[in-house]
């Protein structure tokens, strides 16, 4: 596990025990914002997983969405 991973993986930690149980647990997709946002930083790297944890986040009001949303997968070079 690289130390950006680490570094990611501490800050999500320190997230749910922290500022999630202030905030509470009505989050209406799956995975998880803080989840999706942490699966995102650590698949896609900081640029393009901030910007996708962004446009996840940007979801988040009484009008959007809810379900199954998973991060896309990486696009590999073959």
């Amino acid at each position: 596990m690289s130390l950006y991973e680490r570094g990611v993986r501490a800050a999500h930690r320190g997230y749910k025990l922290t500022l999630s149980p202030l905030i509470g647990q009505q989050c209406r997709f799956l995975p998880t914002c803080s989840d999706y946002g942490r699966d995102a930083l650590i698949q896609h790297g900081p640029v393009k997983g901030g910007w996708l944890t962004v446009r996840r986040l940007c979801k988040c009001h009484p009008f959007g969405g809810s379900g199954y949303d998973p991060v896309p997968p990486a696009k590999t070079d073959t």
